[in-house]
């Protein structure tokens, strides 16, 4: 046997690519087998945001929700993975709701089991930390569901009493001579029905998903966040009864046509972005507040030229050093 000869040489290692494959191939396979699942709610969905005209934003609202998550991509990409088996908890709560949403026919209940579900397995796939990170993005996903008929109807009789009723009042103020009958605003020339379209459900989606946004990019406290973003409730209310005062005043002044059309159309353009003005200034107040409080210091912080907390009652702090052109007394 030669003694100078070389061992073979060992076979070359799987780069770490190929290590991952086997451990990314079944999560993956999980994960597009529970979504593909969920095609005829996702179908229905998109069929709800086409007929129905309270919930046409339903189609901006997954873009945005996409940008949002982008937006953290370098996040996600520095934040270490760590499975969590927690998370089979919210997909098994996921599955119930999809199966108690199927068995009564509750639309509602199976599109929330899908908002679920991608909670649940951002957890279960990636972590905690991701799942802190995409919580905002998931959520509002939530804001494209359009409600439940009972909850729906519970919500636009009362908007509609009380846009009637304000209006009413307004006109009153200023001298016009009107009368109320349930939703129905009696002028001298013309009636008003204030009728399910002008209860400003509508309007009050728009406002909450624009809240929802602004109040997650304000650098403020949560709860203040949360005092943010459901301020664009009263102010949706408002605003829609502020459009129904400007309806009947047209229809006094001008006539019928002021209730339909191009003019009806503008004003309520006009009211609309007055609304958003106002609730961009109560956003502005907000953060003035909340960042005026933080930035105060503290009352048990120590005066300027004080002794540093460093020091006991009986020491002595060091001495200054000697400035250029002075010279140390003796």
């Amino acid at each position: 046997m030669d003694s100078s000869s070389t061992p073979a040489p060992a076979p070359p290692r799987a780069s770490g690519v190929a290590r991952r494959i086997p451990s990314v191939i079944a999560p993956g396979a999980l994960a597009v087998a529970l979504l593909l699942a969920y095609i005829p709610v996702l179908v229905e969905l998109v069929a709800d945001w086409l007929r129905d005209a309270n919930y046409h934003h339903g189609f901006l609202i997954p873009l945005v929700a996409a940008y949002l998550a982008w937006r953290e991509r370098d996040a996600l990409r520095r934040a270490p993975r760590s499975p969590a088996m927690l998370g089979i908890v919210g997909l098994l709560l996921a599955g119930a709701l999809l199966i108690l949403g199927s068995a009564g026919a509750e639309v509602f209940t199976q599109r929330v089991s899908l908002v679920v579900l991608l909670a649940s397995l951002t957890w279960y796939l990636m972590g905690r930390e991701h799942l802190r990170r995409l919580a905002f993005p998931i959520g509002f996903l939530l804001l494209a569901i359009p409600l439940p008929y009972v909850i729906y109807y519970a919500l636009t009789t009362p908007m509609q009493t009380l846009a009637a009723r304000a209006a009413v009042v307004g006109l009153k103020v200023i001298g016009v001579p009107v009368l109320l009958r349930g939703n129905i605003i009696h002028l001298p020339q013309i009636s008003l029905e204030v009728a399910e379209a002008c209860s400003g459900i509508r309007s009050l989606y728009a406002f909450l998903a624009v809240g929802a946004l602004v109040a997650h990019a304000t650098p403020i406290p949560l709860p203040a966040r949360l005092l943010v973003f459901f301020s664009a409730i009263p102010l949706s209310v408002a605003g829609n009864a502020l459009r129904v005062w400007g309806s009947g005043l047209g229809a006094y002044l001008v006539g019928p046509q002021a209730t339909r059309g191009a003019i009806h159309e503008l004003f309520g353009i006009i009211v609309f972005v007055v609304s958003l003005a106002l609730f961009f200034g109560f956003r502005h107040m907000a953060r003035k507040q909340w960042s005026s409080a933080t930035s105060r210091p503290s009352l048990s912080s120590p005066p300027p030229g004080s002794i540093p907390p460093s020091f006991a009652p009986g020491d002595r702090p060091p001495p200054a050093p000697p400035t250029s052109g002075s010279s140390p007394k003796s």
